[in-house]
């Protein structure tokens, strides 16, 4: 292949990729509405904020900070939220998620009982 040919297929094949690019991100910014933001603020029986639980909605996770709360970004929908942590009963709670707006979830968990080995 002659330099001026290459040049020009080289030329061609960018121009298709910055195209080709240009129509995908336009179409990604289309078709998906705004986000909204899942709040799950996790706290154990007495109403105190619970820190290091593990939060997930499906292809997400996250762990509470301080205030025992999760923050998730979202496309709008329902979603499966599990929770868990060490030495409490875990939970699944349905949560929705509206475009533009912060929805809040409390859960409370219950602290799992002690249980007592026999050591002999």
């Amino acid at each position: 292949m002659s330099p001026p040919r290459l040049a020009v297929l080289v030329l061609l094949t960018m121009v298709w990729i910055a195209a080709a690019f240009a129509a995908q991100s336009e179409q990604a910014g289309m078709s998906r509405p705004g986000k909204g933001i899942l709040d799950v603020v996790v706290v154990d029986q007495d109403g105190k904020p619970l820190k290091g639980v593990a939060v997930s909605v499906p292809g997400f996770r996250s762990t509470t900070g301080l205030g025992g709360t999760a923050r998730f970004g979202l496309l709008p929908g329902r979603y499966a939220v599990r929770i868990s942590k060490t030495g409490y009963r875990g939970r699944r709670v349905n949560a929705g998620v509206r475009p533009g707006e912060t929805t809040t979830t409390r859960v409370v968990l219950q602290k799992l009982p002690v249980s007592r080995s026999s050591t002999k």
